[in-house]
């Protein structure tokens, strides 16, 4: 027994209609994903710029007499930040694949600087562990001064990605409206 034509019709136009409406979701999801990698660049901003005006104060201290008590209680404050960078990080990598291609080329660059940071920031509180009268050391001035660049490098790196997806998403509003 055949079909009429009209029923047969509506196969071809219901698989088109739920390809295109998986197509659909999957934009979406992507969308929400990109969306979720760019508030982790936020976070990530709010905590690279903390950890880079601590890195600035701790090397100030290189300049000044300060006990070795505020050395401790400032390089305390640098590695809570550069954990918490460390977990938005994980979070990033864990996003990557689905992460918009600036945004993958960004976690790429931005992984060696939090890295050099936590190890420069160890050698730091070793530094102060074992030899805490010793703040004009030449290695531990170094060490200040190279975390103070390193999350100077951090903080405008991820700024930069802020800064390039609130003008991406400005432009598509734009063009959006342009559309119309």
């Amino acid at each position: 027994m055949s079909q009429p034509s009209h029923e047969r019709s509506i196969h071809p136009w219901s698989a088109l209609l739920s390809i295109g409406a998986l197509f659909a979701l999957l934009l979406a999801q992507t969308s929400v994903m990109a969306a979720d990698v760019s508030a982790l660049f936020q976070q990530a901003r709010t905590t690279a710029n903390q950890l880079s005006r601590d890195a600035a104060t701790m090397e100030s201290f290189t300049r000044s007499n300060l006990s070795w008590q505020s050395h401790a209680a400032q390089v305390r404050l640098i590695k809570e930040h550069v954990n918490q960078a460390g977990e938005i990080l994980s979070q990033m990598q864990a996003a990557r694949g689905e992460a918009q291609p600036w945004h993958q080329d960004a976690i790429d660059g931005i992984t060696p600087v939090l890295k050099q940071l936590a190890s420069n920031t160890d050698a730091i509180i070793n530094h102060l562990n074992e030899t805490p009268r010793h703040l004009k050391d030449p290695n531990y001035v170094q060490y200040l001064k190279s975390n103070q660049q390193l999350a100077s490098e951090l903080s405008a790196a991820v700024g930069n990605v802020v800064d390039y997806d609130n003008t991406k998403t400005r432009m598509e509003a734009l063009q959006g409206q342009l559309g119309r």
